[in-house]
């Protein structure tokens, strides 16, 4: 009975279009405007745009919309971006991951054969998982390489159409079939947990405080869902037709709009929506960390990047202070290991430093992250503060109000741990690159 009324719902793409054009004859005495945009490609960018600029959408292909990808794909779905130049397409048609390089446009198929493919995400360790809607299971992908080890981790999923990873390494799955949105343990054996029921679940993204965003693609509507709180989804934006893959990046959301052809931006704030990108059949949408744009096109089969931006600065230092930094020297790690870069810091200023944010960023590809902490010995005590990876640049991490506690002249070692590939060899010198208040250094470590 549950099947025979989802495939009800189930449109062509004919009566798609139907649609989408009554919603937007519904909705036409609102105003539209620009969205965000573009690529990690060396080119000329463009500002990312706000909510209420009153600019008409960037149109595909033109000026500020080109293909990211050099050869066609196949059937392709969601898109995720790894923050080190590459793009990863879940390609419904041979039930393919893709890797698209986006300094060269070349693309090279990671895995294939794993059925419907329409959902796929990173979790920032090195890893892939990309969910079957046909077997209904999900399966994650070792993208260290060579070989791209595949490891089933959970089942009875329904149909997944949207797949997102927690900090905590947990990861969330969209049920279209049975309206349910899933978390799935993948260190565990046991049955996927039901967290909340949502009409057609399709696309999700997970904010950095813990809160996802579902679309439905029944409700043609985009959901709040807390998942540190006991509640149920809350609306945030409907008429958006038949949705896809949401993103997230400063407060607004990114949908995908296959059914009007169209990239929807919601301010989360707000709760406004405009028409970001239209001119393609958009279904994943994905935000590099400079507010690039990406999205796949099931009518072009192909993946653009849409607008630019300038690079986002790096976070400033709070309360003034002032430090230096000396990379610990000599530090050694084994292909496949893990490394334990360290670095001093000492406050040069003249006033005491309490908690301080840190980013970290990783060096060369062959490094991820592990457990994703910057510890400090302090008194005999270890001191852990948790990191969590930038959203849309898997490289970075910021780890939110580490308890320095300087008084001017002290210092303190901080230590981060991370995991190496066992691609990397004998010589080579990965590193992480940590900010602190006012500066800037690099620790590196030999590969033996």
């Amino acid at each position: 009975m549950q099947t025979i009324d989802r495939n009800s719902r189930a449109r062509s793409r004919g009566s798609r279009w139907l649609t989408a054009a009554v919603t937007v004859a519904a909705i036409a005495s609102g105003g539209v405007a620009l969205a965000t945009p573009a690529a990690a490609a060396a080119e000329p960018s463009a500002a990312v745009p706000t909510a209420g600029a009153e600019t008409e959408p960037v149109k595909c292909p033109s000026e500020n919309c080109n293909k990211a990808v050099v050869d066609e794909l196949g059937d392709p779905y969601s898109v995720a971006l790894d923050g080190q130049g590459h793009a990863y397409v879940a390609d419904n048609k041979n039930g393919e991951l893709v890797r698209v390089d986006l300094a060269t446009g070349k693309k090279e198929t990671i895995v294939s054969g794993l059925g419907g493919v329409e959902s796929a995400a990173l979790d920032g360790k090195g890893n892939a998982y990309v969910a079957s809607r046909t077997r209904g299971e999900l399966y994650r992908v070792d993208l260290s390489g060579p070989q791209y080890p595949i490891a089933k981790v959970a089942s009875g999923l329904g149909r997944p159409r949207g797949v997102a990873v927690k900090d905590d390494g947990k990861v969330i799955v969209t049920d279209w079939l049975y309206d349910r949105v899933l978390e799935v343990d993948p260190s565990s054996s046991g049955s996927p947990n039901k967290i909340a029921t949502v009409a057609s679940a399709t696309g999700v993204a997970i904010d950095p405080s813990g809160v996802a965003y579902v679309t439905s693609s029944q409700d043609e509507a985009l959901y709040r869902l807390d998942l540190n709180a006991a509640r149920g989804p809350e609306l945030v934006a409907d008429r958006l037709g038949h949705v896809h893959d949401v993103a997230l990046r400063d407060g607004h959301a990114y949908v995908g709009d296959d059914g009007g052809d169209a990239i929807w931006d919601v301010d989360l704030a707000s709760h406004q929506k405009h028409k970001a990108a239209t001119g393609g059949g958009f279904r994943g949408v994905a935000v590099d960390k400079d507010g690039g744009l990406y999205a796949t096109d099931e009518d072009n089969k192909t993946l653009w990047r849409i607008n630019g931006s300038t690079p986002a600065p790096p976070p400033p230092p709070s309360d003034d202070a002032k430090v230096d930094l000396k990379p610990v020297p000599d530090i050694t790690a084994k292909p496949g290991g893990s490394a334990v870069p360290r670095i001093y810091v000492k406050n040069t200023g003249g006033k005491r430093i309490g908690n301080q944010d840190i980013t970290l960023k990783l060096g060369p590809e062959g490094v991820k992250w592990g457990f994703n902490v910057v510890y400090q010995d302090r008194d005999g005590d270890l001191v852990e503060t948790p990191c969590h990876v930038v959203d849309g640049d898997a490289g970075t991490s910021l780890c939110k109000d580490v308890p320095l506690n300087l008084d001017p002249g002290q210092s303190v070692q901080l230590r981060t741990e991370v995991g190496t590939s066992a691609s990397l060899k004998p010589g080579d010198m990965p590193s992480i690159t940590w900010h602190i208040a006012d500066k800037t250094a690099k620790t590196d470590w030999l590969m033996k």
